[in-house]
Order: structure tokens, then sequence, then C-alpha cells
């Protein structure tokens, strides 16, 4: 009986260990964007904008399924935002070519004290601020110069 309670014991203070690790881990996963990251994408949110995200998009090959092997493909950056407009709330959402072999995560709210900005850890964007900070500037611009080109939206 004895022996019975250690064991218990043991499988209960290493389960304890595990459910404490992975509570580590995903509270990591929205870590990765640098304070002064944030305080750039920030200032350079757009007023119409209530929310932006951007995230990796896999790029559309073009070419039959289970044809000839094609060298990898860049990584294409996906940009969404919900736009606040006369008329009520609108999503425009752009696909970019990534200029390099990378693509970032960022989420991207407006609340009450202003904005918050987290990744979900896929594609951490401290990895590499200047990338980031050019992804998320041509982002914004990809999509306010697609919102202007179709002024029916905004009315």
């Amino acid at each position: 009986m004895r022996r019975t309670r250690y064991v218990r014991t043991f499988w209960d203070i290493f389960n304890l260990i595990a459910l404490a690790a992975l509570v580590g881990v995903l509270a990591g996963c929205s870590d990765g964007v640098s304070d002064s990251d944030v305080k750039f994408v920030a200032a350079g949110m757009p007023p119409q904008f209530e929310s932006f995200r951007m995230y990796s998009a896999a790029p559309d090959s073009g070419g039959p399924v289970g044809g000839y092997a094609h060298p990898p493909a860049r990584l294409q950056q996906g940009c969404q935002a919900i736009i606040r407009s006369a008329s009520g709330h609108f999503r425009e959402s752009v696909i970019l070519e990534s200029k390099s072999a990378e693509s970032f995560d960022l989420d991207v709210v407006r609340t009450s004290s202003g904005w918050t900005v987290t990744s979900d850890g896929l594609a951490p964007p401290i990895v590499n601020s200047t990338g980031l900070r050019t992804q998320f500037t041509n982002c914004v611009s990809a999509i306010e110069d697609k919102v202007r080109a179709e002024p029916e939206k905004i009315e």
C-alpha cells in the first residue's frame, strides 16, 4: 500500500510539472513581438482600421496535382483588416509575394486604451524586426490602396 501511494504521488508531481510546462509554452506563443515593434505597429495603424492581421499564406502552385516537382515557392504574406466606414464595418484582404523566404504572423486589435499587438508564435516577428516592419508597411499600404480603388466600400 505504501509503495502505491509514493508511485501515485510521483505521477501527480510529474503531471503538475508537465502541465506547468505546457502552460508556459502556450503563454510564450503570444510573445515574440518586441516593445519597439509594438510601438511601430501601433503608430502605423490607420484610424479607420478596427483590427489587422498578418499571416502566412501558401502560394498557389497553379500546376496539376501530382505533377512534376516544382522548386520550393516563396511564402506569401496574407494581410487582412476590419475597416470602419460610414455604412458599417467591412473586411479587406490582400496577398503579397514575400520578398524573402519569410512571412509573419501578427494580430492587432483596437481596444479602448489603444492597440493590442500579439503573435501566435508560428512565425514570430521578433526574429526579424526589419522584415516585420517592411511587410507590415507593405500590407497596410496595399489594403489602403485597394480600399481607395473601391470607394463604394467606404461610403
